[in-house]
């Protein structure tokens, strides 16, 4: 008797064990139409949001971006930053970010083709966006990042805080001269 009632607590051990990750699945598969990465097997898979801009920037200077979660976030290519050249109007190349509702806006772009486009054209480079208004100077443009393979620009502005960053490969750039931030 003792054996069979040792096999009963084990069976319900072993069932009980099992519910939660059941559960788990179950929600999984309930969700898996809502965004949360469908097709995944349940694992959340992210979507990527970047707008890539490969071909030259327009004319205008305008990229339209989209806005997830309020974060705007956009990649230009070497052929994208190359047409920024045709942009510098006295002294002055500006590049418009479009993101309506963005509280944040994530901005990457190739170092050396930029560091060429600035020694070029002799002008600084001004970003405006709904986030912030961000100039850097001809100089930094010239001088920071010429080693480095990327450039990564971070603006965030809510109603409680407001940050900003450079980073040059993947090293931030601190006390550097000239760059004027506008929130």
């Amino acid at each position: 008797m003792k054996k069979q009632f040792i096999a009963k607590l084990l069976a319900l051990a072993l069932v009980l064990s099992m519910v939660p990750a059941a559960l788990l699945v179950a929600n999984a598969a309930a969700g898996s139409g809502s965004g949360s990465g469908s097709g995944s097997g349940g694992y959340y898979t992210p979507v990527d949001t970047t707008v890539r801009v490969n071909e030259p920037v327009s004319s205008d200077g305008v990229i339209e971006v989209k806005v997830v979660n309020g974060t705007a976030t956009v990649a230009l290519s070497n052929k994208a930053v190359e047409s920024l050249a045709d942009l510098a109007k006295n002294g002055e190349i500006v590049l418009e970010i479009k993101a309506e509702g963005a509280t944040r806006l994530n901005m990457s772009l190739p170092a050396k083709v930029l560091t060429e486009v600035a020694k070029e054209t002799g002008a600084d480079l001004t970003i405006k966006s709904p986030v912030a208004n961000i100039t850097i100077p001809n100089s930094v443009l010239t001088n920071e990042f010429t080693s480095y393979g990327s450039v990564s620009i971070s603006a965030q502005a809510t109603e409680t805080s407001v940050s900003f960053s450079i980073q040059a490969g993947s090293r931030a750039l601190k006390n550097v001269k000239g760059i004027k931030v506008e929130f």
